[in-house]
């Protein structure tokens, strides 16, 4: 049985892709991107989950357009994110995006089976690092250098790459949850 190291599952996600989606966010990214979007995200801390019970946590009766799948890193997870993208085909979707902080020559590179079969399963790949000085307040992309690559459903993604951001809040217990791409920041220092 495949594991992930999950941060949290949510629905409905109206911000990152086309519809009502289910937003899985692993936690765990090696990369260290300065200014990252979600840094909280990059330790690996906290216990791993089997895939088989992150499914049978989702209510039978659920209903979604697609599945947006970001983080921490996705591909460091691999074995896992390819299982639970089986499952949503199969049972809900074939519109899967995922984020990455890798450009997708990196990820082709690795010459991993697993990775591999990821990009051929997936609808939309949004790859490369997050850059806030290339931050241009557009589109589903963090910044500007980042590349959107849509494999499937080219009518729902049209706007993917210019559209106008929106960001959706969410009360938890004794927080807020903000899902999408933040806005550019006030305050850059210049560094990258």
């Amino acid at each position: 049985m495949s594991r992930l190291c999950l941060e949290r599952i949510y629905y409905p996600v109206l911000t990152l892709g086309y519809g009502k989606r289910l937003g899985l966010w692993v936690r765990g990214c090696s990369r260290n991107c300065y200014h990252c979007t979600s840094p909280e995200l990059q330790d690996y801390g906290g216990e791993t989950q089997e895939v088989a019970d992150i499914i049978r946590a989702i209510p039978e009766d659920f209903q979604a357009d697609g599945l947006t799948i970001s983080g921490g890193e996705p591909f460091d997870q691999a074995e896992g994110i390819l299982e639970l993208i089986h499952w949503f085909r199969e049972k809900i979707s074939d519109d899967v995006l995922v984020y990455t902080g890798y450009t997708l020559a990196e990820l082709q590179a690795r010459e991993d089976p697993l990775t591999d079969q990821i990009l051929r399963e997936i609808a939309v790949l949004i790859d490369g690092p997050y850059v806030e000085a290339l931050n241009d307040n557009r589109g589903i992309r963090g910044s500007s250098n980042q590349k959107i690559y849509i494999w499937k459903y080219p009518e729902r993604y049209r706007d993917a790459d210019g559209g106008e951001r929106t960001v959706q809040f969410v009360g938890e217990e004794h927080s807020l949850l903000q899902i999408g791409v933040p806005p550019k920041s006030e305050n850059i220092d210049g560094h990258e």
